[in-house]
Parts: C-alpha cells; sequence; structure tokens
C-alpha cells in the first residue's frame, strides 16, 4: 500500500488530491485538518489545528512497515490578513506563520524522524507560491512565509545528500487557482491592496486553474520523481 498524509483536505488543492489519489485502490490517505468532509473506506482522518503548534508536536506518523510509498504533503496554507505591514492584525501575522511554515517544518521533522531509515520511497511535497518570488503589496507574510517554505526545502534536499536517507524533497508553485483563498484576495477592496482588481479580473475571465487539474499535475511529479531533480519549482514548469 502507499500512504499518503495531506494537510487541509477540506478544500481546494487538498481535497482535489485526496479524492485523485484514492482513485487508485492501492492508495491510502490520512486527512490532517480542521474539518472532514472525506468519506471513503481508504480515507482516515486526523482532526488538527496547524495553528496549535503544541497539537501539531504531539502528532505522531503511523509505523507502516511494509508500505511501498510514504508521501507527505503540505498543502494547508492561509493568505493571512491582507493589509500593509503596519496595519495589519497581529494575531492574524502569527496565525499566518504557524501555518504556513513553522507547522510544515514540525511534521517533516517529525516525518523523518520516524521514516529516515525506512524501505519505501519516501517523498515530501510542499505546496508553495509563486509569490515566494515576488514581493506583493498587502501580502508580506504570506510572502516571506512561502519564501521560507522554498528555502526550507532547498536546505533539507542537501541535508539529504549529507544523511543519504533518500527522502525527495520538494516545493512546488500551482500557480493561479480557484480555491477559497481567491474568494478571501476578491473579498478585500483596491483601498488595501493595490491589485485587487487583477484578481477580480481573473475570475470573471476565467484564467484560474482548478483544483483538480493541479491535483493531477502534482499527482505527475509524485509518481515519477525521477524526472524532476529541482527542489523548489512551479507547474508551470512541469
Amino acid at each position: 500500500m502507499n500512504y499518503y498524509f495531506i494537510t487541509g483536505t477540506s478544500s481546494g488543492i487538498g481535497k482535489a488530491l485526496a479524492e485523485e489519489i484514492l482513485k487508485d485502490e492501492t492508495n491510502w490517505v490520512v486527512g490532517l485538518s480542521r474539518r472532514n468532509v472525506i468519506n471513503h473506506a481508504r480515507y482516515a482522518h486526523h482532526y488538527l489545528d496547524l495553528s496549535i503548534i503544541e497539537e501539531v508536536k504531539r502528532y505522531e506518523f503511523p509505523r507502516l512497515d511494509e508500505a511501498k510509498q510514504l508521501v507527505l504533503i503540505n498543502n494547508s496554507g492561509q493568505i493571512g490578513d491582507i493589509k500593509r505591514i503596519g496595519t495589519a492584525d497581529n494575531d492574524a501575522i502569527d496565525n499566518l506563520f504557524k501555518v504556513n511554515l513553522i507547522a510544515p517544518a514540525i511534521l517533516m521533522n517529525l516525518y523523518m524522524q520516524c521514516y529516515m531509515n525506512h524501505n519505501a520511497e519516501r517523498i515530501v511535497l510542499n505546496v508553495s507560491s509563486g509569490a515566494a518570488n515576488y514581493p506583493i503589496d498587502s501580502w508580506a507574510p504570506y510572502c516571506s512565509s512561502k519564501a521560507g517554505l522554498d528555502h526550507l526545502t532547498r536546505t533539507i534536499h542537501e541535508e539529504q545528500k549529507i544523511t543519504q536517507w533518500g527522502i525527495k524533497v520538494y516545493s512546488i508553485a500551482p500557480g493561479i487557482v480557484d480555491t477559497e483563498m481567491q474568494s478571501e484576495i476578491r473579498s478585500s477592496n483596491s483601498e488595501d491592496f493595490s491589485r485587487y482588481d487583477d484578481f477580480v479580473r481573473l475570475k470573471e475571465q476565467n484564467e484560474l486553474t482548478s483544483p483538480e487539474a493541479v491535483a493531477k499535475l502534482y499527482l505527475e511529479i509524485l509518481r515519477n520523481t525521477e524526472r524532476y531533480t529541482e527542489p523548489v519549482d512551479t507547474l508551470r514548469n512541469m
């Protein structure tokens, strides 16, 4: 059996990934999320709030000694308070970094502690963002948290060359996807966010990619890791 641990399976890319993975009867999915919206015989849900770091630290990955593939997908993320620094909510900033960067780092640490000597193929996929590479007005915490996730991935990739545990790590940006995060962006305003009209236009002109299409592209990477050697990339290059 192949086992996939996915954060944020209640909507968007995480839900689409879980549903696509479950089409293969040799796959099991463990969802790590605050809400359970998937009912499937090979889906197990673990209620986890990634903003409560003590909860994240207590999570235990199962041994699964007979697994052929073990995959951790850090999908969950939030755009946070769409405000410029100086006007943003401090609690929102704190919460965003916990969900987008601290929780994934801890989950990767726990995953590797459990599976560093496992014989299965082991892969970590972090869902990044193009915003990691560009400063976007009113998205400072989001941009920097995703940049941190990318660089964390690059560093772990280098560490694998030393430890020789054989764990493959990726941080891949999905492009602009029609998710709840996009709805949150469109619920802001042009006074707080200078690019507000651009994101409204993307929706109106049907330029957003569906979560289902993105899920299929991510699975293409996970099924053919020998083709992908760069730890940080975007689906637009795939």
